[in-house]
């Protein structure tokens, strides 16, 4: 008994020599657990399993937009019953709470974001209203608030951990031949290096199980993220959104081929799934933001391909226009999150 009673002391007296100065509450605080993109939804069963849980469900499985071959939903999501809390769930990555506040009288939908709240990297909304129709055309035709809320917390919690854990010298040499900072995975791998060119790779693998149902095989399957760079002396045509798709091809032709012989990489023009751009400015400076998708071309044996992010960006430093492009080949895996990476690297960019 004095053994377990020192045991249980002892963590108490090293939180209390720290001093209140050097430990808050939210260093107290676990990490948030669970996948990206995946939602806890805490609501009543007779809500969830009537109208408003309907219309909730409709707007986390609506196909999200990018550059997906197959559709996938917003949101990966599932519901506990109020109360039902615990050690392990209250550290969700992403919690909603909806609920009708029949102690309150409300003049419109509340919105609460709590940030950090049982977990650090957490984001926990609250919508509550007094009236119960009113809570109901609210995530029928406003929750689109929501969603950007957690799509930018996403985002955001991504691009945080990739400052904190980036890729030191592949950042010096962006910097070096392209004039820009990027924050990439520490675990990215430099695997081509040429003038005015850069590949970069950051694979991973991933366990699947099979399914009787549909007879799909388990085992383990390699993620690969690919960022590919290159640049060329700045003109009217250089961001010119066609230049710049005509650019790629041919960059993409010369430097990434393919397994099957006489294959390379390039861009899927078929109106199903052809590039869609967007002229804007990155860092104050012009640029072209294309997603699309990428497949094999050269050889009709090479199959395969995937979605891809694209940034051009209007170097003034260096007279150029610097592209970095990020790919993903998971051929048994959904894209969603892999692309939220993608956005995720490709928004750190820095004209230096």
């Amino acid at each position: 008994m004095k053994k377990l009673l020192i045991a249980l002391f002892l963590p108490l007296l090293l939180i209390s020599c720290l001093g209140d100065s050097d430990l808050t509450s939210h260093d107290l605080l676990p990490d948030a657990t669970g996948e990206r993109g995946h939602i806890m939804v805490i609501m009543d069963d007779n809500l969830w399993n009537g109208s408003l849980g309907d219309t909730l469900r409709s707007q986390f499985d609506q196909n999200i937009d990018g550059p997906f071959i197959r559709s996938e939903p917003m949101f990966g999501y599932h519901q506990v019953k109020p109360g039902t809390l615990n050690h392990i769930n209250k550290s969700s990555r992403l919690i909603l709470k909806i609920f009708v506040d029949h102690d309150s009288t409300y003049a419109e939908t509340a919105i609460i974001e709590k940030y950090d709240f049982y977990a650090k990297g957490q984001l926990f909304l609250v919508i509550k209203d007094s009236d119960v129709d009113r809570l109901y055309d609210f995530v029928k035709h406003d929750f689109n608030k929501v969603i950007d809320l957690y799509n930018n917390f996403e985002k955001e919690q991504l691009m945080a951990h990739y400052k904190r854990n980036f890729h030191k010298s592949i950042n010096e040499q962006a910097e070096k031949k392209f004039g820009i900072s990027i924050y990439l995975p520490k675990e990215s791998k430099l695997k081509v290096e040429k003038e005015n060119f850069m590949w970069v790779k950051y694979d991973r693998s991933r366990n699947l199980m099979s399914n009787e149902a549909t007879g799909a095989d388990g085992g383990t399957f390699w993620i690969q993220e690919g960022i590919i760079f290159w640049s060329e002396p700045y003109s009217d045509e250089a961001i010119d959104p066609y230049h710049i798709l005509e650019k790629r091809d041919s960059v993409l032709k010369y430097n990434i081929p393919g397994k099957v012989n006489g294959s390379w990489m390039t861009t899927e023009y078929d109106p199903c799934c052809a590039p869609e751009g967007l002229v804007t400015t990155i860092d104050g400076h012009d640029a072209v933001i294309f997603e699309g998708n990428w497949k094999h071309g050269g050889n009709p044996a090479a199959v395969g391909g995937g979605p891809f992010v694209q940034y051009s960006i209007h170097n003034p430093n260096e007279n150029s226009v610097v592209t970095v492009c990020g790919y993903v080949y998971a051929p048994k895996f959904n894209k969603r999150e892999y692309i939220r990476e993608l956005h995720a690297m490709l928004s750190s960019i820095k004209i230096n």
